[in-house]
């Protein structure tokens, strides 16, 4: 991080003006570095006061679009103004006439008699900061502070700009190292990643879920310290690891004791802990969970026929250190799985807050788990979002695997459960199967009639995703009062239209039929847009 200091104590003295050193000192106290667009407007808005009146009548901030290109586009927004006659304009905006210099604030920015100060960037300008000079001027003491409060303004937008860019840049990262398919065959296995919803922020939490040969899977929960670039490239290094000792060994223990081989290697810079789980049929046609932790949080097993023990069992045993920390054999621990049972495994941003510790966290954790009453694994993950607050504090990763009665069609209606679902699908074909029989069980675990209309409906949007969009298709499902809405995500941004129906019947009626069975609409993203339908129920 660079910054700018202008010692203009001299010019003050000799102008024996106390003004603008009052406004140098209101932009000394400023706080900083700004991260979020939020945080720089409120610091320009607080320049722009310090600056009026003390230095000069009235003062605004214009900044430049950031284009696709990062270079400047073609628009530009008033984004603070204090004195008249700036006040009420915050929020205006201009258009760049074609072929205009970077440097040339646009048409209407900067009125008769008014001082325009570009606020420099990399390579570029970013804005500008516009004065009202007054009749006399702001003397050369108040033109130092000007031009002072300009580079400032500049960085503050160029460092929380950079700061963007390295967050969406982590995030790109983090999401595509996520798995984008986790079903397994003969389970119920529901995953969910959030990243930090305080400051938007991503790091090393990650989930992994491994189909074995055998018709089992292995299921792996870890954390890379860190909120950074950095953190996210270490946990890619890690989720390699642990795929490359799964492919080679399966005890879960020797899996890790391989991991601690392999990070050694490759000299892994993040500390890292992490929990392996391998599930496989028995026999008998149960299932059995074994698993080894290094340093990690414990896995959480909810008996759904309890008997005479605890409802949750804290899965605390086979624990060891960090990744990486010594050369100790590692343990493995098994239970045998039956029936409704729910295993849960997850990351410390699950059960961490600011207002209470994480044993306490842990101990909420184990008391929502048991009273949840959700007839499937998305279900139940709802629940325990629910239930532990829904706008985590740190990164959280979560996967709920849940072994199915054994005759579970049609579900059981249970009316209290989360009226909402979601699921992450990959852009395949087979996911439009996958949405659709989702869709049936959960209107089905709410008591909807809705159901045949429903699954039309996401059968269509989630072929549209695979087809036309890019990415990972997000589904997600709200019972509102009066409707279901249904809503699909990828990373296109174009739009779905109802457009008349070929003559040769080959397509085109798709969505026709989905605007005859709801209100629907269109939500622009960051990253391309979210599909919705809402499908009456009453």
């Amino acid at each position: 991080m660079v910054t700018w200091h202008s010692d203009v104590t001299a010019l003050v003295a000799a102008t024996g003006g106390p003004d603008p050193l009052r406004a140098l000192a209101a932009l000394d106290s400023l706080p900083g570095p700004a991260r979020t667009r939020e945080e720089v407007v409120a610091q320009l808005g607080a320049a722009a006061r310090a600056l009026a009146g003390a230095v000069v009548p009235a003062a605004m901030v214009v900044l430049l679009d950031e284009g696709r290109g990062r270079a400047p586009g073609p628009g530009a927004e008033v984004v603070a103004a204090a004195g008249e006659p700036f006040e009420g304009l915050v929020g205006r905006t201009w258009r760049r006439p074609p072929g205009a210099r970077g440097e040339d604030p646009p048409p209407g920015a900067a009125g008769p008699g008014a001082l325009a100060l570009p606020l420099p960037g990399h390579g570029h300008v970013l804005g500008w900061l516009v004065v009202v000079p007054g009749e006399s001027g702001p003397g050369a003491a108040g033109e130092a502070v000007l031009r002072a409060a300009a580079r400032r303004a500049g960085l503050a937008v160029e460092n929380a700009r950079l700061h963007a860019r390295e967050h969406e840049l982590s995030e790109t990262l983090q999401r595509s190292m996520l798995p984008e398919d986790t079903a397994v065959e003969g389970l119920d296995v529901w995953a969910f990643y959030a990243p930090n919803a305080e400051h938007a922020q991503v790091g090393g939490d990650w989930y992994d879920v491994l189909r074995a040969p055998d018709g089992g899977a292995g299921v792996v929960v870890g954390d890379v310290v860190g909120h950074d670039v950095e953190a996210v490239a270490a946990m890619g290094q890690m989720r390699s690891l642990v795929r490359s000792a799964a492919q080679e060994l399966d005890d879960p223990g020797s899996v890790l004791m391989r991991v601690d081989q392999l990070a050694a290697g490759v000299d892994v810079q993040r500390m890292a802990s992490l929990v392996y789980a391998t599930l496989r049929r028995l026999d008998d046609g149960g299932w059995e969970v074994a698993w080894s932790s290094a340093g990690h949080l414990p896995p959480l097993l909810r008996r759904a026929r309890a008997g005479d023990g605890p409802a949750v069992e804290v899965l605390n045993d086979a624990t060891g250190t960090l990744v990486g920390l010594g050369e100790r054999p590692r343990p493995t621990r098994e239970r045998a799985l039956h029936p409704g049972d729910v295993l849960v495994l997850y990351t410390d941003g699950l059960i961490e807050a600011r207002h209470r510790p994480m044993r306490d966290g842990m101990e909420v954790l184990v008391e929502v788990l048991a009273g949840t009453r959700a007839g499937d694994a998305a279900g139940i993950g709802e629940e325990l979002l629910q239930g532990l607050g829904e706008s985590p504090e740190d990164d959280t990763a979560l996967v709920v695997v849940r072994v199915p009665e054994e005759a579970e069609e049609p579900a059981r209606p249970v009316a209290d459960t989360p009226r909402r679902r979601r699921w992450q699908l990959p852009p395949e074909p087979s996911s439009v199967g996958k949405a659709r029989h989702a869709t049936l069980r959960a209107c089905a675990v709410w008591g909807l009639a809705v159901g045949p209309q429903a699954e039309i409906v996401v059968s269509e949007l989630v072929a549209n995703a695979v087809l036309h969009g890019w990415g990972p298709v997000g589904l997600r499902l709200f019972d509102l009062p009066g409707a279901l809405r249904i809503e699909v995500e990828d990373d296109s941004p174009e739009q779905p239209r109802v457009v008349d129906a070929r003559p040769d019947g080959a397509g085109g009626h798709g969505m026709r039929v989905v605007a005859t069975l709801g209100r629907w609409g269109v939500t622009p993203t960051r990253r391309g847009k979210i599909v919705w339908v809402e499908v009456p129920t009453s």
